[in-house]
Order: C-alpha cells, then sequence, then structure tokens
C-alpha cells in the first residue's frame, strides 16, 4: 500500500508538485474512516437529489477538508456532502468521499474515494482510492500515472485493441 509520508503545511504554495503528498494523506484519512463503517449497520439519509449518505461519506469528507484548510490554506474545496469553500479562486479541491455509496452501504467493496486537484480551473492531478482493497489510481496533467506506486504506462500498439 502506498502511503503519504509525512505531514505538514506546504512551504511553495505555488509548486503543483508539491500537492501530491497532502492528496495522499487525503485518501489515506478518508479510507480510515471508511473502513470503520464499511459493513456496520448505518444509518442511511437521502439527499435532496435522491442519492443517499452515511455518517461514513460525511466524517471521510470533513477528515478531507481539515487537512486541506491546515496544509493549504486559500484553497477552494467542492465537496459531495458539505458546502463548497471559496478559497481564493486560484487552486480548488474537488472530493467525494465515498463514490458508489449504495455499493458502500450494500457491503460491496467497488466504491472509491476521488480526489482532483485544480489550478484556475485546470486539472492538475487526481486520485481514485480503493480503500478496502487498498488500490490507488493517481494520474497528473505532466503524463504520469501510478498504480500503488508503480508507474503506469499505455501502449501505441494498435493491435492491442483489436479481437482475435
Amino acid at each position: 500500500r502506498f502511503t503519504s509520508g509525512t505531514a505538514g503545511r506546504v512551504s511553495n504554495m505555488d509548486e503543483p508538485g508539491c500537492y501530491l503528498a497532502i492528496a495522499h494523506r487525503l485518501a489515506d484519512s478518508a479510507g480510515e474512516i471508511i473502513r470503520t463503517y464499511f459493513r456496520t449497520e448505518l444509518n442511511i439519509e437521502t439527499k435532496a437529489d435522491e442519492s443517499p449518505v452515511t455518517i461514513a461519506d460525511r466524517e471521510a469528507e470533513k477528515a478531507m477538508r481539515a487537512i486541506i484548510e491546515a496544509e493549504a490554506p486559500g484553497h477552494g474545496i467542492r465537496g459531495e456532502e458539505l458546502p463548497d469553500v471559496a478559497g481564493d479562486g486560484k487552486w480548488c479541491w474537488y472530493l467525494d468521499p465515498i463514490d458508489g455509496t449504495k455499493l458502500f452501504i450494500s457491503g460491496i467493496p467497488l466504491f472509491g474515494t476521488l480526489i482532483a486537484l485544480a489550478r484556475n480551473g485546470n486539472p492538475l492531478l487526481g486520485i481514485i482510492d480503493q480503500p478496502i482493497t487498498q488500490e490507488r489510481w493517481v494520474g497528473s496533467m505532466d503524463g504520469t500515472s501510478s498504480l500503488n506506486g508503480r508507474s503506469l504506462a499505455t501502449t501505441n500498439n494498435d493491435e492491442s485493441c483489436s479481437a482475435s
């Protein structure tokens, strides 16, 4: 399992690469909370859009927001479960603590935590974290991607998509 490393406030607030460690800490924090509620009896509420929400969704998002507020003050936050935080307008985090809440509620481990960071509206990095199977996909606009810390690459081989 890939882990985030040392916590701390970002020193160069304009360096996009420095935010990857924060994104990993967000996923780590949400995952810890989500695992404690997985396959437990939960009170299920219905949001205005008719989708379900649980304490796990809300607590995981609160934990991620607390990290952002401590380590990247001034950043905006848009989440699934809580009101938006405007921030200074340059940086914005996008959070979905449990994408697939119905699967989570059903005890099926095919849901994930989604985290993205944009600068001036342009995406810079994204994480898909599966807290139960402990798989984490990371992608960034510099073209790098990984699964659990191992680099991923695509192939230019057109035949890899053809049926035989």
